[in-house]
């Protein structure tokens, strides 16, 4: 019996595994290492998750999920869920799910694009090459974060269209002379530009969004599919921004020279599954 965790922008989804079958299935909030202490993520765990995950005998539990980068973190959530189901636990990325959970056996290009994103080169086992994301300051292009902060540029300077700027301030309820100061004075001004990619979402078919998110995947592809042999591998795609803005991905890969030939999910949990259950041995 197997336990299998995957964690994203939006919530964590766990699945109980047993004899080649999907046991049970469960959805908790989300467990980020970055911002929770190992504490805080028990608590998370045992608040949230029903019961019966707790009175079962795991083989191994499996973590895929994002800012696990470092072997602190890594540490830290491994700690966290062995003081819960006291089995053998392995954390990975939100990279490698994805590889697993849509490319499986294949070799080609795994990326992630939610609130943070990311690449890599998968050689149908293991991940053999990645681009550093380089977070929000310095990277994380084609994520909902940065498309945020595109936005967030354009109306302090004056650059957004009219309609949506005052939808904007609306909807925010704040004024143009306290914007800049606010994002500044923000605790975790990245959740809010995570929310501003939320807003714009909304207005999806305004051009000038369509062209923001346009320059948000070229950028992504430039800095971190381009690195890789893109023109000859299948790329696949995760996470809410490939999701929601499925149509302007394609369209820019496709410009690059390259094709989404893997389904674009939401998340790679249905896929990985599907791996787990195919792949006792790992």
């Amino acid at each position: 019996m197997k336990l299998i965790i995957e964690t994203g922008s939006f919530g964590t989804e766990w699945a109980i595994i047993s004899d080649r079958k999907i046991v049970a299935e469960a959805q908790t909030e989300v467990i980020n290492p970055y911002f929770q202490t190992r504490r805080e993520i028990s608590r998370l765990v045992r608040l949230n998750l029903p019961d019966s995950f707790f009175h079962k005998k795991y083989e191994k539990v499996y973590f895929y999920g994002s800012r696990c980068g470092t072997e602190e973190r890594k540490k830290k959530v491994e700690q966290s869920l062995i003081s819960q189901f006291k089995a053998h636990v392995m954390v990975d990325s939100t990279l490698l799910a994805a590889s697993r959970g849509i490319l499986h056996e294949e070799q080609g290009i795994a990326c992630v694009l939610g609130n943070h994103s990311g690449s890599c080169h998968y050689d149908g086992t293991k991940i053999t090459e990645k681009v550093l994301s380089g977070g929000y300051l310095l990277g994380d292009e084609g994520s909902s974060i940065v498309l945020g902060r595109m936005f967030l540029s354009d109306v302090v300077k004056s650059m957004g269209p009219a309609d949506l700027t005052v939808d904007f301030y609306e909807h925010f309820t704040v004024s143009p002379n306290k914007l800049q100061d606010m994002v500044y004075e923000l605790k975790e001004p990245d959740l809010f530009m995570a929310d501003v990619a939320i807003f714009l979402k909304e207005h999806k078919e305004h051009s000038y969004v369509r062209e923001l998110v346009k320059r948000n995947f070229k950028e992504f592809f430039a800095r971190c599919v381009m690195h890789y042999d893109y023109k000859n591998l299948p790329i696949c795609a995760v996470g809410h921004m490939a999701h929601d803005f499925k149509d302007i991905l394609e369209e820019v890969a496709m410009k690059y020279g390259s094709h989404l030939v893997k389904a674009v999910e939401l998340t790679p949990m249905h896929g990985l599954l599907k791996y787990h259950l195919k792949h006792p041995e790992v």
